[in-house]
Formats: C-alpha cells, sequence, structure tokens
C-alpha cells in the first residue's frame, strides 16, 4: 500500500504541476470603427488635387486617381485621398492580431471595372477641413485655413514636403475597387504594422493616403463613400488582445515542469526504495 500511496502521490503531483504551468492566454478583443456609429466620432476624411488649393473634408466621398478633363493648360487633374481613425479606445501595448479597412465605391469613372489603389501610411499632420464642392464634391472647394490640400498638410499654416502629400512609398496593403456599390477591403501585414505602430505612439497616426494604381490615366477613378456618407461609411476593423504581464507564464512553463517532474521521479524512487 506504501508504494502505490506514493506512486499515486507522485503522479498528481506531476499532472498537477503541468496542469498548473499551462499559459493562460489572455482573450483577444474586436474593436469596430464606423462614423457616429455606438458614439464614435473619431474619423477624419479628405480629398486633396492636384490643380488647385482645394479641399473637398466635408464632402460624402474621398476620390482617388485621375480624371477625364485636362486643367487650362493641358495638364491632367488627380485626386489623392485622405483618411484618419482615431484609435485611442485601444489600449497601448496591446497585440494587433488583424486589421481590416473596407471602403465601398460610390462612383467609378468612365464605369470602368477593377483597379488597384492602396493605402500609404501618412507621415506628416495633415486637417481635413469641411469644404463642399461643386461636381458631387470632385472638384472640391477653396480650402480654409488648416485644411489638407496638395501642396498643404495644413494650409496656410504648414506645407507638405512634397507636394501631393507625405507618406511611406511602399504600400501598406493594396486592393481592387471595382464599379458602384462594390465593397474594397484592405488587410494584411502591413496594415497590422501601421496600427500596432499607432496604438503605441498615437502622435504617429497620421492615417493613410488612398493611392490610384492609375493615376495618371485619364477617366480611371474611384469616388468612395466618405465618413460624411449617409450610407456604406468606411470601416475599420481590429482585432487585439493585451500585451502578456512581466513574468509571462510562456517562460515559466520549461522551469516550472522540470522542477516538479523531477519531485514526481524522486518520490516515485522512494517508493520503490520503501519495498526493498
Amino acid at each position: 500500500m506504501v508504494v502505490h500511496s506514493r506512486a499515486a502521490h507522485g503522479a498528481i503531483v506531476w499532472a498537477a504541476a503541468l496542469l498548473l504551468s499551462l499559459p493562460v492566454f489572455a482573450q483577444s478583443q474586436l474593436f469596430t470603427f464606423e462614423q457616429d456609429v455606438s458614439g464614435y466620432t473619431g474619423f477624419s476624411d479628405t480629398t486633396i488635387f492636384s490643380e488647385s488649393n482645394n479641399n473637398g473634408g466635408g464632402t460624402d466621398g474621398v476620390f482617388s486617381g485621375t480624371i477625364n478633363q485636362l486643367t487650362f493648360d493641358g495638364q491632367k487633374q488627380h485626386r489623392r485621398g485622405l483618411i484618419q481613425i482615431d484609435l485611442t479606445s485601444i489600449p497601448p501595448g496591446w497585440i494587433i492580431e488583424d486589421a481590416t479597412l473596407q471602403m465601398t465605391v460610390s462612383t467609378s469613372g468612365g464605369n470602368f471595372g477593377n483597379f488597384d489603389c492602396s493605402l500609404h501610411r501618412v507621415t506628416g499632420s495633415w486637417g481635413e477641413g469641411s469644404v463642399v464642392g461643386p461636381s458631387a464634391g470632385g472638384f472640391g472647394g477653396p480650402a480654409q485655413p488648416g485644411d489638407a490640400t496638395w501642396q498643404s498638410g495644413h494650409h496656410g499654416i504648414s506645407a507638405w514636403n512634397s507636394a501631393g502629400g507625405d507618406f511611406a512609398s511602399g504600400p501598406s496593403a493594396t486592393a481592387a475597387a471595382g464599379l458602384a456599390g462594390s465593397d474594397v477591403v484592405w488587410s494584411g501585414a502591413g496594415l497590422i504594422s501601421d496600427v500596432q505602430l499607432w496604438v503605441n505612439v498615437p502622435s504617429a497616426n497620421n492615417g493613410w493616403l488612398v493611392l490610384s494604381g492609375l493615376e495618371g490615366q485619364q477617366q480611371r477613378i474611384k469616388k468612395f463613400h466618405s465618413s460624411e456618407a449617409t450610407q456604406f461609411r468606411p470601416i475599420l476593423t481590429v482585432l487585439a488582445q493585451p500585451a502578456p504581464p512581466l513574468g509571462d507564464s510562456t517562460y515559466q512553463v520549461p522551469l516550472l515542469c522540470l522542477a516538479f517532474t523531477l519531485a514526481s521521479f524522486a518520490t516515485l524512487r522512494r517508493a520503490r526504495t520503501t519495498t526493498r
């Protein structure tokens, strides 16, 4: 009876050690950001226009691409979208597991089908403005002080380092934009990296620039529903989990298992010695 009792005790100790040493992972949480939903008002978006200091921050659309018309001196007219999303409701230090931005095409220039649009991380601050321009916002309106334009992040206050916006040369994500009514979904490691940076360093969050893959080709332009739209507004979803605490059990597991395993073997050995 002594042998069985001590052997069983050792086995119980060993099993308990394994169970106690298993890491307990924090549960992931899904954050959804959409303007005017659940009291959220952290979306900013606008369009900048290559031919003028116009701003389109108050329109119901964000444009990306090149329109059909030329300027009086024969220059093409490009549009680039800017979008910024306040992420401060995600606690600093949380680990970003996934990030997805969805926008819906409102109109497609020339009824042209799919072409790629890329998100580029903006590296300079900018202002949204509230201008509503003519032609459904496609030409913007005169920028007010602080509004983003092709030349300035903040009109009359601070210029971009490069005309057309300051942004990372490599895209964070690329997706095909189709005809009116189609959804465009950007995701992947680049977006995760951007969101992680902005959660950890909120002051670095200047959002994304929406750049057409066919910029320069006339009548290849997409208008996306903006945060001012009455429907189909942009949505950012982020999956995140709390950072592991110091002394995370992931590092304690091997040592804890080893210690209890050695203890259980010692118990069994003493039990066998008792029977001799």
